[in-house]
């Protein structure tokens, strides 16, 4: 290094001012740029992070609203619906396809229901359906014995889920926001659960929506357990949403999302995992969902603490000022050492400078141009070395790392669709020869999965070797695909709404705007009127055809409750307010005719409610009405015909929805249903309920069969009528197939009940003994075979217990046959009071009893000889001594005959009465081979 001269130094010292000066403008220029860098960045990092949290949580916004939709569309289904079959549930239950969920059905079955629900679900399930409790997804409550809210249907996506007939009126958490949901009406959520087709997942959401009576009214008084048909159920993880959100939007620095659910009237304490989990993370964004009578906070954080951290661009800035101020400083002093020296300098590190500052601003310039575009995928194009950069968000869009994509322009153009490839070329042509300010253009790009995106790519030059020779071109793509697929659905929506308008010539549609004048006049409405839809639309007001008669009866009748003229739409419109959207109208053709027709009005609003005008949808009813009057006539006839015949004579139609009514029904229908033939074809449904309950089934079961295999219907059945006696009906009619596959039958039903009458009371005398009112020997023979049967179907087996009094002779020798009648009556009512509803006592004659039990092994029936007998030895007789019996006890099994099994029990209650008699001697148990 040169030695430093005298003058050198003086020289410093006296001209320092101006390196110090230099030195410290540098640096607050530097540390001003830095800050401000610093905050930019900052900002940019949570824009960018705000903006990946909200997509992630409008997806799942999107499933959840789409699911509750789905759920009340069901909901209203089985509101309106009679009953609610397997089929009809399997078929209206969406799930979503992103997420393992399920959709279940909860009825609301009464215990005096509850064997009538069994054998339903025995049919839907078969004989192995069976309520149980469910699994330990919190602690049980007790139940209520007057109800059960059993799963009778379920759909779900969630592997080896198995929820149908657990009764889930035994977790206290449902049987709550039942509950609720029946105070309000409305749909109740719970949230951070254990479900039951998941329960190792404690995130889980469900819902009930309670459905009740298709005529229960609004009132809080009519939601009650009566008119409670039950609940649909939905239930989700909140695991799994996380989940979908991060499977959704992979790539980049990850996002985890965080729940906490709470009902809507609760604090909004969050969970305390949830709260020590976000005050870990600085970077933190949160919203709400709304989920039926609750609220989801949903916070997203950052996956990794150092994720979407703001770029250290200050520091860099900080770090390059400060070197730059003290170099510049450096250099002053330089200068002032040694001019010509310092000259040189300045202008190599001038030109380094320049150089700096070109890629500087060439870095600023894609990255504004980049927020000009939406943020999307960026390319730059050189168009002297052919070198193309590509963004990472663009790599990203087509599903490429960004080590997969190289600066090659085959990168873009191989993988633009082959239909799409010339017009891009050409749209870029154009740009480069000035014929259009900017480069726009939409194809299709093949993306890494193989599947196309729509793209819309827009650009500009921004350098110019030469006018028409483009140096660089810096563009972005969008991705429209959702776009695309909106306008697709558009244009079909559009063709199917024209063609619909189009062959609904038989129908006249007219539109109108706000004012009433015409904008659409379909085929229909041209057929109709005979005007020509040129002369309408946009000439004529909607009361042009109508009858000015109508117009002014219509226009007194509303003007009590409208305090100014009614005048042109004002009519439709007051007639729409006041509940008459459809009514009967009188139209003027242009020929001159009247025509009748059923007219149905209707406001048109756009999406925020604004009147747009209205739609009028009119059916011609002038040949339908004089075909009314002839068959009012005809019926007249009809009926003066039938008004002698004993019974009902009617006719019935079956649709293929199983949806019925009946066209004709005589006066005789007043006898045997007790109601008018007009509340029979106004309601048929009405006529079924004068049905007995316990014929129900088998009567709807005839008539299916009938409908299946078109043979006559017949059948005998009871019913039920208000201020009556029930009473025995015969019903018969022939079928037959109409052409839009409805079946007719034409037939009558008589009164049968004193013939049934008669028939069950010798019946009843040839099964019941008279004495005792025990089934006798000939019913045991005629039942058997169906217990033995029902072994062999279930595999359970049943058993018998003989009973025989001891020394019996000796009462009636000793008291006298009546009072041994009087020992017999009370001994075949205790049998009957003790033993369950399913077991059946029989008299076998003198002083000789049997009990068969149901479903029962020896053992069982061992335990309930010998309460039995307990019950004997306690029994108050018409004399001062109790009576004692023997008893043999045997199981029978699906190989066994009545012959031997009575050669057992009579072997066995021969060795009771030779070993001391009061006593029970059973069978041993068989072992199992």
């Amino acid at each position: 290094m040169a030695t430093v001269s005298k003058s050198a130094l003086r020289r410093i010292l006296v001209h320092g001012w101006p390196v110090l000066l230099v030195f410290a403008l540098g640096i607050t220029l530097t540390l001003v740029l830095a800050r401000r860098a610093a905050e930019t960045e900052a900002q940019l990092a949570h824009s960018r992070f705000e903006q990946s949290a909200r997509a992630r949580i409008a997806l799942v916004k999107e499933l959840i609203q789409g699911q509750l939709r789905e759920l009340d569309a069901l909901r209203r289904f089985i509101t309106l619906g009679p009953e609610l079959t397997r089929q009809d549930f399997q078929a209206l239950a969406r799930l979503s396809d992103r997420i393992q969920m399920t959709v279940a059905w909860n009825q609301n079955v009464p215990s005096t229901e509850l064997d009538q629900y069994r054998a339903r679900m025995r049919e839907n399930y078969g004989d192995n359906f069976r309520l149980r409790l469910p699994e330990s997804v919190e602690p049980l409550g007790s139940g209520d014995i007057r109800r059960y809210f059993p799963i009778t249907y379920h759909k779900s996506s969630v592997p080896g889920a198995d929820l149908i007939g657990i009764d889930t009126g035994y977790l206290p958490s449902r049987i709550a926001a039942y509950e609720q949901a029946m105070s309000t009406g409305e749909a109740v959520m719970i949230g951070g659960v254990r479900t039951l087709d998941d329960p190792g997942d404690q995130t889980g959401i469900l819902v009930f929506s309670p459905v009740f009576e298709g005529d229960a009214g609004n009132d809080i008084t009519e939601r009650h357990f009566g008119n409670l048909r039950g609940f649909v159920a939905m239930s989700l993880r909140l695991n799994a949403l996380a989940d979908l959100a991060s499977e959704a939007h992979g790539g980049g620095p990850g996002i985890e999302l965080l729940f906490s659910p709470f009902p809507s009237d609760s604090s909004d304490d969050m969970p305390a995992d949830v709260a020590d989990l976000l005050s870990r993370h600085k970077r933190v964004f949160t919203d709400e969902l709304e989920l039926a009578d609750g609220i989801v906070s949903v916070h997203a954080v950052p996956l990794q603490r150092d994720d979407w951290q703001p770029r250290p661009i200050g520091l860099v800035i900080a770090i390059v000022g400060v070197a730059g101020a003290f170099l510049g400083a450096a250099y002053l002093a330089l200068v002032i050492l040694q001019r010509s020296r310092a000259e040189q300098m300045v202008a190599s590190r001038t030109k380094e400078l320049k150089s700096a500052l070109d890629a500087l601003s060439e870095s600023e310039a894609r990255w504004q141009f980049a927020l000009a575009g939406s943020g999307d995928g960026v390319w730059d194009r050189n168009m002297e070395t052919g070198e193309v950069f590509y963004s990472e968000a663009w790599k990203a869009m087509l599903g490429y790392a960004s080590d997969e994509i190289g600066n090659g322009l085959s990168e873009w153009t191989s993988r633009i669709h082959p239909d799409d490839l010339a017009g891009c070329r050409h749209a870029l042509e154009t740009h480069f020869r000035g014929e259009s300010q900017y480069y726009e253009h939409v194809h299709r790009i093949r993306c890494k999965a193989g599947h196309y995106k729509w793209i819309l790519d827009r650009g500009k030059v921004v350098e110019w070797l030469a006018p028409g020779r483009p140096a660089r071109v810096i563009g972005t793509h969008s991705d429209i695909t959702h776009v695309k697929q909106t306008e697709l659905e558009l244009v079909e929506a559009n063709a199917f709404l024209s063609n619909l308008l189009s062959s609904a010539e038989n129908m006249s549609i007219v539109a109108t705007d706000s004012r009433g004048v015409i904008r659409l006049f379909n085929s229909g409405a041209e057929r109709l009127l005979g005007y020509a839809s040129e002369d309408m639309i946009g000439q004529q007001t909607l009361e042009y055809f109508h009858d000015a008669k109508e117009l002014s009866a219509q226009r007194q009748a509303l003007a009590k409750d409208n305090e100014a003229g009614l005048e042109g739409v004002a009519i439709f419109q007051a007639c729409i307010d006041a509940g008459a959207q459809s009514q009967r109208w009188t139209y003027h053709c242009k020929n001159g005719q009247e025509r009748q027709v059923q007219q149905t009005l209707s406001v048109m609003r756009d999406n925020e409610g604004k009147r747009l005008g209205y739609l009028s949808i009119a059916l011609d009813m002038t040949d339908y009405l004089k075909a009314v009057d002839a068959l009012e006539q005809s019926d007249r006839l009809l009926q003066d015909l039938t008004a002698n015949v004993p019974g009902a004579i009617y006719q019935m139609v079956v649709r293929p929805d199983h949806s019925f009514f009946f066209p004709y029904v005589s006066d005789g229908v007043r006898q045997v249903y007790g109601l008018t033939p007009e509340e029979t074809r106004e309601d048929g449904a009405r006529l079924l309920q004068r049905i007995h309950p316990d014929e129900v089934d088998g009567f709807r079961r005839s008539v299916q069969r009938s409908r299946e295999t078109l043979l006559p219907w017949m059948r005998e059945f009871k019913v039920s009528v208000p201020g009556q006696a029930e009473k025995w009906l015969r019903g018969e009619a022939t079928p037959r197939r109409l052409d839009d596959g409805s079946t007719l039958w034409h037939g009558y039903v008589s009164d049968v009940t004193e013939i049934k009458q008669l028939e069950m009371q010798l019946r009843k005398q040839a099964t019941i003994d008279p004495l005792t009112g025990t089934f006798n020997r000939r019913h045991l023979e005629t039942h058997w075979q169906r217990e033995i049967a029902r072994v062999q179907r279930k595999g359970m087996p049943f058993s018998l217990i003989m009973l025989d009094i001891d020394h019996f002779k000796l009462v009636n020798d000793t008291y006298g046959h009546d009072i041994g009648d009087e020992a017999l009556i009370r001994l075949g009512r205790m049998l009957r009071k003790e033993v369950r509803s399913t077991d059946v006592v029989y008299r076998l004659g003198g002083e000789e009893f049997l009990v068969l039990c149901e479903d029962t092994d020896v053992d069982g029936a061992t335990r309930l000889a010998d309460m039995l007998l307990d019950r004997l030895r306690h029994l108050p007789m018409p004399f001062e001594k109790w009576i004692t019996a023997s008893m043999s006890v045997i199981e029978v099994v699906a190989d066994d005959d009545m012959p031997t099994a009575f050669k057992r029990l009579d072997e066995l209650l021969y060795e009771a009465k030779a070993s001391g008699r009061d006593q029970v001697v059973s069978e041993p148990v068989k072992p199992v081979v």
